[in-house]
């Protein structure tokens, strides 16, 4: 609700309960006052859509200021809705007075306010003539008849419905029947066991608030009630003139009763709420201990490195001194401060932590606080009180994931471009270079050592059109020419070729082919290409390596596809380089000598992607490093 309401009675703290329970359903712009005079102000400056008045408000009372604002003097406050609130044991003569003053209805602290909220939702199609208002029910269980007729002759009084039972049965039975909130229960019912009415009354009804009723001198039978589940407990009055003072305590009781299970059910609602929120949420006081945390913020918590002093606060959370929090908020008075966290458990984590303080946000509500003394009593309260800071913890690897990846698409978009103009600009002279060698192998007047040359010349020429093959792969821009083959025969023809640079450099090379290996449907030269760049790879990591140098190749039929581990006992890559491998114009050749361009490796996940297969790598530093290439074996294809 956005509507402006007027509450003026010198006894606010009497109806704070009214005043609670409209605030949490929504009638947050509440303005008191505390006497005639101040509504009359109030009302003479902006009228609002609803006005509630004391009817003993001092200086004017509620009949008078109800009757003023049904005159020509406050003609645009003739149309706003009086509730007139009492607490006078006179009722019948309250609400006869309030109709003839115009006002909208008359209430007592005991009024239904359920029904109080409807009638102010449905002010336009309801008016309280039409609608029957359900007052707080009370039972009154005792076997005095006498006692009994003055306690509900004063309940009566105070505006709240009464109902009777003589015994034990027939106080259940009410209790059956009957919503009942409040029940006086006597301590000598006839035929009853009074500990067993308490228990099934709670059974049935949990918050209904019961009050014992005991003689003189029976404080310890009062105890035993009240540890059965009795609320309360009062001393029988001696007459009728007692009564109220007696009984007026225990209504007030009960009302404080619903007004802390109502603030019960707010905070309830309030934790559940935070609890509700994506982010991590934590409140800490002025010396860094945690007064409300969210799951989410547990869960993020859990994966930190926090440091605790002694007492439990919090000193430090990864590298974030929580005292320089402090200072940039209270000291520097900043509105904020932000920091980011970089984990790395395997799989890299990005956290954004944003520290605030709670006082900002206090000072900001005060200010739109309506009612003026309310706003002076709360800056009065937090002035010079610093309460702590909230801190939100916010997961944010997916975001990084998906930036890095549109950096890379960029990259790749680029490279592409490049790429195709280069291998279009490269077929052409490898087309003339081919054919003229070819013409002249076929003359027979060359010589036995030009031949040699020649067709060394179109061994090369035919291994450059693989890489311009291997190059157009990467950009998309190249049909695969597929066939069934063996993978072992393909690693069979790099080994011989690569025996000599095996034998130089004095690396052992370890083949562990398959023994029933299933076909793969592939390009054979790409696939050629791609097994070539990564044990070139491992072979240039293996020149600078103190150890014993080996690559070790393995086949393997797995899950329906064709497994190939190349694995070398060079220095091994850095886990925070892993994620990097396949970007394009990274390197980590640790030989700069031979440093490459940055293109093989992401050249060989194009073209396994494009085999609808994997290749990942697994190394840690000083172990070497074992690439993995999985494509689909024919069975599965």
């Amino acid at each position: 609700m956005n509507g402006t309401l007027l509450f003026a009675s010198n006894r606010l703290d009497k109806y704070e309960h009214i005043i609670c329970f409209l605030k949490q359903h929504g009638f947050v712009n509440i303005i008191t006052a505390s006497n005639g005079e101040d509504a009359l102000k109030h009302l003479n400056t902006q009228p609002p859509d609803f006005v509630f008045l004391d009817t003993d408000l001092p200086i004017l009372d509620g009949f008078q200021l109800c009757k003023l604002m049904k005159s020509s003097l406050l003609a645009n406050c003739n149309n706003v809705p009086v509730i007139l609130v009492t607490d006078s044991q006179k009722n019948c003569m309250v609400s006869l007075l309030a109709n003839c003053v115009g006002a909208y209805l008359s209430i007592h602290p005991s009024f239904a306010l359920e029904d109080l909220l409807y009638l102010l939702q449905n002010k336009s199609e309801s008016t309280p003539t039409n609608i029957t208002v359900n007052r707080i029910k009370v039972l009154i269980a005792c076997s005095d008849q006498s006692f009994t007729q003055m306690l509900k002759k004063y309940l009566l009084g105070e505006s709240y419905d009464v109902i009777i039972a003589v015994n034990g049965q027939d106080a259940l039975h009410q209790l059956e029947n009957e919503k009942l909130s409040i029940m006086f229960l006597y301590d000598h019912l006839p035929e009853s066991d009074v500990s067993e009415i308490i228990r099934k009354s709670k059974e049935s009804v949990p918050e209904i608030f019961i009050t014992i009723i005991v003689p003189q001198g029976s404080e310890r039978r009062a105890i035993e009630l009240m540890k059965a589940g009795a609320n309360d407990y009062i001393i029988k009055p001696a007459d009728e003139k007692t009564i109220p003072a007696t009984f007026a305590d225990t209504l007030i009781k009960y009302h404080l009763n619903l007004c802390n299970h109502r603030l019960d059910v707010e905070e309830l609602k309030l934790h559940s709420l935070i609890d509700g929120i994506v982010d991590g949420i934590v409140f800490m006081d002025m010396h860094g201990k945690i007064n409300t945390v969210n799951k989410a913020a547990n869960a993020i918590l859990s994966q930190l490195d926090m440091v605790r002093d002694s007492d439990g606060s919090i000193m430090r959370i990864n590298t974030i001194d929580i005292k320089d929090i402090y200072r940039e908020l209270f000291e520097k008075k900043q509105l904020s401060v932000s920091y980011e966290i970089t984990i790395d458990g395997g799989v890299e984590k990005h956290f954004n932590v944003i520290a605030s303080s709670v006082n900002q946000f206090i000072d900001e509500n005060i200010h739109i606080i309506g009612d003026r003394r309310k706003r002076k009593r709360l800056t009065r309260a937090f002035i010079g009180n610093k309460i702590g800071i909230v801190i939100v913890l916010r997961d944010v690897t997916r975001e990084h994931q998906l930036t890095n990846q549109v950096v890379q698409s960029e990259r790749l978009f680029a490279v592409s471009n490049l790429v195709a103009g280069a291998a279009h600009e490269l077929n052409n002279p490898l087309a003339g270079i081919q054919l003229c060698t070819e013409l002249v192998l076929n003359d027979p007047g060359t010589s036995e050592k030009a031949l040699k040359y020649l067709q060394r010349i179109q061994k090369e020429t035919e291994q450059i059109q693989d890489v311009v093959k291997s190059l157009l792969t990467f950009t998309g821009n190249y049909t695969l020419s597929k066939e069934q083959i063996n993978i072992n025969e393909i690693i069979e023809v790099i080994i011989k070729q690569k025996t000599y640079q095996f034998d130089h450099a004095k690396i052992k090379t370890i083949i562990l082919p398959g023994d029933v290996l299933p076909f793969v449907f592939v390009d054979k030269y790409q696939i050629r290409r791609v097994l070539l760049n990564i044990i070139e790879n491992a072979c240039a990591a293996m020149e600078v390596s103190a150890y014993d140098k080996c690559l070790t190749i393995k086949t393997e039929a797995q899950n329906n596809v064709v497994k190939t581990t190349i694995s070398d006992t060079g220095p091994g890559i850095p886990k925070e380089n892993l994620s990097k491998i396949f970007e394009p114009f990274y390197t980590n050749r640790a030989n700069k000598k031979k440093k490459g361009t940055g293109l093989g490796l992401s050249i060989a996940q194009s073209i396994i992607k494009q085999h609808n297969g994997k290749i990942y790598v697994q190394s840690e530093v000083g172990k070497g490093a074992r690439f993995v290439i999985e494509l689909p074996a024919m069975e599965s294809l």
